[in-house]
């Protein structure tokens, strides 16, 4: 009989539930989590409603407001980075709106992005910020032309995995670092939640992965790993609010994220790290 195969390690992977009408698949041998079969057109759902609106029960409300609490984290990975990269020339992957681009620029460093939604990277060229629409496997920048690229909860969105990590191969210096943030599957919240964990968000996330799947793919494709580790963030309010109501789909939070998109408080942030998210950081060897 045939079986999923896991697209990180090809080993056997087993029916893990259903969420949203999609099959979810836990590998019995990395423990990588992914949605079999896989949307048809992935990229589809990042129009301008997944940056402002959130309608879909994903995306953002409002990408840069959201994302103005991850200020301290963001300069936190940046830091990491320079110790090992120094500065030079970056490119974030899934660039959005180029926010994180725009704090890494008054750093000084020389930044690039690629985002496929045309929506978003039109905002961040009107920031001044050089963000092509896209995805890295079509850049065209010539291999071996960055000393940094980063992936902030980016990976767990692509169908190809694999192919991807091979672009940021070849496209990085020898010696170049990638820093990667995904959500952990292996996490504790994770495994005891199962399919209602909250960041099971198919077809938004298609692989989730373990801090061993994340291994394997790196050093297949010829990454040393220098850094594990989890890194708290802060979030708001009004973002924790929208996050509980798609968890646990209760009135009374729905009502309260509804009631707290509108009001001041919604903007206030605190700081949350339930551990389920891994951040990495690799050199190429």
């Amino acid at each position: 009989m045939d079986f999923i195969r896991c697209p990180i390690c090809n080993d056997r992977a087993r029916g893990a539930g259903t969420k949203r009408k999609f099959e979810i698949y836990r590998c019995q041998s990395c423990r990588h989590l992914f949605v079999w079969p896989p949307p048809g057109d992935p990229l589809r759902i990042y129009s301008s409603e997944y940056f402002s609106g959130a309608s879909e029960g994903f995306g953002y409300t409002d990408y840069d407001r959201d994302k103005e609490p991850l200020i301290p984290t963001f300069l936190e990975y940046l830091r990491r980075i320079q110790a090992i990269a120094g500065k030079g020339a970056m490119l974030d992957v899934g660039a959005a709106t180029g926010f994180f681009l725009d704090l890494a620029r008054g750093q000084g460093w020389r930044v690039q992005g690629v985002e496929p939604s045309d929506h978003a990277a039109s905002l961040a060229r009107a920031k001044g910020i050089d963000v092509r629409t896209g995805v890295i496997e079509s850049c065209d920048a010539p291999s071996k032309s960055f000393d940094a690229i980063t992936m902030w909860d980016v990976i767990e969105h692509l169908p190809d995995p694999a192919a991807t990590m091979g672009r940021v191969a070849e496209l990085l210096k020898p010696g170049g670092v990638v820093a990667i943030n995904t959500p952990d599957s292996g996490s504790a919240l994770a495994t005891l939640m199962g399919e209602n964990w909250h960041l099971v968000v198919p077809p938004e996330r298609l692989n989730l992965f373990h801090r061993r799947s994340l291994r394997v793919l790196l050093e297949k494709q010829g990454f040393e790993i220098l850094q594990t580790t989890s890194l708290g963030k802060r979030f708001t309010l009004q973002y924790i609010a929208q996050t509980l109501s798609h968890w646990w789909n209760i009135k009374p939070i729905e009502a309260a994220h509804r009631r707290l998109r509108t009001m001041r408080a919604g903007q206030w942030s605190v700081p949350l790290n339930l551990l389920d998210n891994v951040f990495v950081l690799a050199r190429k060897r």
